[in-house]
């Protein structure tokens, strides 16, 4: 899915108020940087960088989810640093925006693993946005998710948060047989092949069983779609059900997180409404 994103008027902060690491990093062309050691190790310390709130890492940054929440990240004053497969795609999507000065984008493959760990480095928080392109691809996220904890535990990253979906089961939740949540599952895994849910519901499993030192949060949205925010998402552990949720309202529940405690080690739904099991 593309998203075609309303203009906003950003108004960047002046390099000068930047950390000179913050600007060597993000000085290039529109800057861009390729996914090394180097490159990522130049803005180690951003946390800390006046006048700004910090450095977020977005991996899946030009998906529908991604490219939201990196317009949201740098309107509330975050750095963001965006992990991409295509630094070009990123950019015609973000436009005007694709330039700004708190923007670095690493173009880079997850199945690089020890890009993915360098890419964490001075991160505030790591965001997961990213998966299987197309759907019927093997999913990337069972081999790239430990890689991003791996480098949360090296860099000392305070938060990991991951976007699964409604449809992934979390460990232990029975779907049960000839439900609504058995039935789209069939015709996800077998007639449209998609590896998403598997991929997701490995992540989902790996963080329960092997995460406790890096706080983490899983988020499961319905149906992803454009639009303007609908409102106030009801984080919760119904059943899977049918239904839509806007790209704005999760990327803005996602940032949310950041800073919040209320869902570490949780794996919510992410409904409109009201819902049975609220958490």
């Amino acid at each position: 899915l593309v998203l075609r994103l309303p203009r906003r008027n950003l108004s960047p902060v002046p390099l000068a108020q930047l950390r000179p690491a913050l600007v060597n990093a993000m000085t290039g062309a529109a800057g861009l940087t390729q996914a090394s050691p180097s490159s990522a190790s130049q803005a180690s310390e951003q946390q800390d960088i006046p006048g700004w709130r910090g450095l977020l890492v977005v991996f899946g940054a030009s998906g529908g989810t991604g490219l939201v929440l990196v317009q949201l990240a740098l309107e509330q004053g975050w750095a963001v640093r965006a992990f991409v497969r295509s630094r070009l795609m990123l950019q015609r999507e973000l436009s005007d925006i694709g330039a700004h000065e708190a923007l670095e984008i690493l173009e880079g493959d997850l199945a690089d693993l020890s890009a993915v760990q360098v890419a964490t480095d001075g991160a505030r928080a790591v965001i997961s946005v990213a998966g299987a392109k197309p759907e019927t691809a093997p999913g990337p996220m069972a081999e790239a998710v430990p890689a991003m904890v791996e480098g949360c535990r090296k860099h000392g990253v305070s938060k990991l948060i991951y976007q699964a979906c409604a449809l992934a089961a979390a460990p232990g939740e029975r779907v049960g047989w000839l439900t609504q949540a058995s039935l789209v599952r069939t015709i996800v895994r077998w007639q449209l092949r998609s590896t998403v849910v598997d991929d997701n519901e490995q992540v989902m499993l790996y963080l329960q069983d092997e995460v406790q030192d890096v706080p983490w949060v899983v988020s499961r949205p319905g149906g992803l779609v454009e639009g303007d925010s609908a409102g106030n998402l009801s984080p919760n552990l119904d059943p899977f059900k049918t239904g839509t949720v806007r790209y704005v309202d999760v990327a803005d529940w996602t940032l949310a997180q950041v800073y919040s405690d209320t869902y570490v080690g949780k794996m919510p739904r992410l409904y409109y409404g009201a819902v049975e099991t609220p958490i």
